[in-house]
């Protein structure tokens, strides 16, 4: 292995492991996001204990669902934003690896004919 190919591959794994990174966050921040309005529905429908308060939380869940799909949104818009990030930066990375000048393959090559 030349330095220039261990070059490329930290290059690659650089841009995987940050790219990588970004998505388990992402992902952790939605989790919780969702989580938390989860346990907050939890707790409004636990402290229902009239037929006034169940008026209450059916009347909040019309603006939950609201809150949840637009949340969804911007997340699915992120998602996508990620993704094509991710592919521009994938792409540098092995435009990066083609840009840089090789060593010449027939070096080696005629070397081993010329002694054949």
């Amino acid at each position: 292995m030349t330095n220039e190919m261990i070059e490329r591959m930290n290059r690659l794994n650089e841009t995987l492991m940050t790219q990588f990174s970004k998505a388990a966050e992402m992902q952790m921040d939605a989790f919780r996001r969702y989580a938390d309005v989860a346990m907050d529905q939890a707790r409004k429908i636990s402290d229902v204990k009239d037929l006034d308060s169940l008026k209450n939380v059916t009347g909040d869940q019309a603006e939950t669902l609201k809150s949840l799909s637009e949340q969804f949104n911007s997340d699915w818009k992120q998602w996508q934003d990620y993704f094509s990030e991710t592919r521009q930066e994938l792409q540098k990375a092995f435009s990066a690896q083609t840009d840089t000048p090789e060593e010449p393959a027939n070096t080696d090559g005629d070397s081993k004919n010329n002694a054949a």
